[in-house]
């Protein structure tokens, strides 16, 4: 929360550094307001992929007057922020136990300004909540809270050192620690060209990071699902860019009240029903193709194709513009079978076809028998030590899981590993870890009986990997009509995660707005470079 929303006059270094990075909240380029902000006449628009910035950029055009179709492979709407129902067999109350499950917490921050006027506009930011406080667990450093960090820039560094996160002497008597000033220089071009190449294990030994630094800046890479020595340098600093050193709300963050299906998908969901957009769900698309093309048996529409385009065709149906927002391995697969797109735009082609996956991660819940007792945060970061990266606590975090706790006199928790290592074979291993694990850090829970579990094991996420920056493809693919939108875009903001997903479905709804001579959509972001990007460097770091 900022100064001015706790009523505090800012400081004098409170004020240099906003004015240094020109404020905290930027909007990316202008909205031409005399323009019309709705369609006069039909056009439609297939969204290939139901996650976040599928259903981003539907909820947009469908509210500017497109007819808008989602397609989504899976039964359940959502993608990584999806929720669904699995039947479990077991425990002390019989069989026919069908509980919602989804992919794991999340984390709502403040500063991911796109996405919170995004959960507005669909009527679920009244399920946003705050944490207690954004605490991480170790067993071999004690446990760290930043609740009481400063959060203006640079005094938040500091701040952690009086909290005692790390020690300012140690850094102080380092001369290596200088390298870290590449976090406050971040520039979407140099740090990239910088450290791309180097991963965030190679930079941490060259820095020489005292133990605690490194747990604190791991559990930022863990949470872009790579281990340190996978995990791009200039992705982390990215990172910190985006959530610590470019604007004021702090780490401490909010959350949905509830199972997402009641407190984000539904919303969603009636919100496009309200403006005529059809969701299909189960319906996996095999590739994209030219409206020009003709399949076996049908012949080419007379449908007025959207400008300077000729329109595309999507399971069978005309569409005039198309957006692909699948995951990583689906984008990948789709653009690959649409074989026209290797001719008419190969370098979309090959960087979209070259999309890979981050390591496995994985999500084990557990229906206990018993209250345990809890006295953190509902969801808090852990050391891993092999597996385990984070504890959820339901009955504290979701309206319907606290309801079932009640019932049942238990509790449910959630384990995370959001990198799974390469050296585990499956999940049975993976299971037997994460158990081992939370009864290091918490013995007394395995008194409690597990009635059921749900374990899941997946490698859809995306990577961000060493050198894979260069490569990444942006919202327009060369191909008038066809843009794609997801967390692995390359967009000029430095949005990470679920608003870098809402981020890219704006400005992929953008451009059809601007083919259609519509008002374009605000779009909104932290600070694009660090505060002493720019500044003449002593040393090449």
């Amino acid at each position: 929360m900022s100064n001015d929303a706790q009523g505090k006059k800012k400081s004098f270094i409170e004020w240099i550094v906003e004015r240094r990075l020109g404020g905290y909240r930027h909007q990316l380029g202008s909205v031409r307001l005399e323009l019309p902000p709705a369609l006069r006449s039909e056009r439609t628009v297939a969204v290939i992929g139901a996650g976040l910035a599928g259903l981003t950029a539907a909820v947009v055009l469908a509210e500017r007057g497109f007819r808008v179709t989602v397609l989504e492979k899976n039964g359940y709407v959502g993608g990584k922020v999806g929720s669904w129902p699995v039947e479990l067999e077991g425990g002390l109350f019989g069989r026919g136990f069908k509980p919602y499950v989804e992919h794991g917490f999340h984390a709502f921050f403040r500063q991911y300004y796109n996405l919170m006027r995004f959960l507005e506009r669909i009527g679920a930011a009244e399920h946003l909540v705050p944490i207690d406080d954004y605490a991480i667990e170790s067993r071999n450093y004690g446990s760290f809270s930043f609740r009481n960090v400063a959060t203006t820039p640079v005094l938040n560094m500091l701040s952690m050192a009086g909290e005692g996160i790390y020690r300012m002497g140690a850094m102080v008597k380092n001369p290596d620690a200088r390298r870290l000033l590449a976090f406050l220089r971040y520039d979407p071009e140099r740090t990239f060209a910088d450290y791309d190449h180097l991963s965030f294990k190679d930079f941490a030994d060259a820095a020489r990071l005292p133990g605690e630094l490194r747990l604190i800046f791991n559990s930022f890479s863990r949470a872009f699902f790579a281990e340190a020595h996978l995990m791009s340098t200039a992705e982390i600093i990215k990172s910190f860019h985006a959530y610590f050193l470019s604007n004021d709300a702090g780490l401490v963050y909010d959350y949905l009240d509830d199972d997402y299906e009641i407190a984000l998908l539904g919303p969603i969901r009636r919100h496009l029903e309200r403006y005529g957009a059809e969701v299909l769900t189960s319906r996996p698309v095999g590739r994209i193709e030219r409206r020009a093309e003709r399949s076996t048996g049908e012949q080419v529409g007379s449908e007025q194709a959207a400008p300077g385009g000729e329109g595309f065709r999507v399971e069978g149906r005309p569409y005039d513009y198309v957006v692909l927002a699948a995951d990583v391995r689906g984008t990948a697969a789709v653009a690959g079978a649409s074989s026209w797109l290797r001719e008419q735009a190969p370098s979309a082609y090959a960087q979209l076809t070259g999309l890979r996956a981050s390591q496995r991660y994985a999500m084990l819940r557990l229906w206990l028998d018993r209250p345990i007792r809890w006295d953190k945060p509902g969801f808090v970061i852990t050391e891993k030590l092999k597996v385990l990266d984070s504890v959820s606590i339901y009955p504290m975090l979701e309206k319907s899981s606290a309801q079932w706790a009640e019932e049942k006199g238990g509790s449910i928790v959630e384990l995370h590993c959001y990198a799974v290592p390469d050296d585990m074979p499956g999940e049975d291993e993976v299971r037997d870890r994460f158990l081992d694990e939370l009864y290091l850090y918490h013995p007394e829970i395995k008194q409690a009986g597990i009635l059921y579990e749900h374990m899941q094991l997946r490698d859809d996420f995306t990577a961000y990997h060493t050198g894979l920056h260069a490569d990444r493809p942006t919202t327009e693919t060369g191909v008038g009509g066809l843009y794609v939108a997801g967390d692995w875009v390359r967009t000029p903001v430095p949005a990470m995660l679920m608003e870098a997903a809402c981020t890219s479905a704006l400005l992929a709804a953008n451009e059809i707005l601007d083919r259609e001579g519509l008002q374009q959509e605000p779009v909104y972001t932290v600070p694009l470079r660090g505060l002493l990007a720019g500044k003449p460097r002593r040393q090449r770091v």
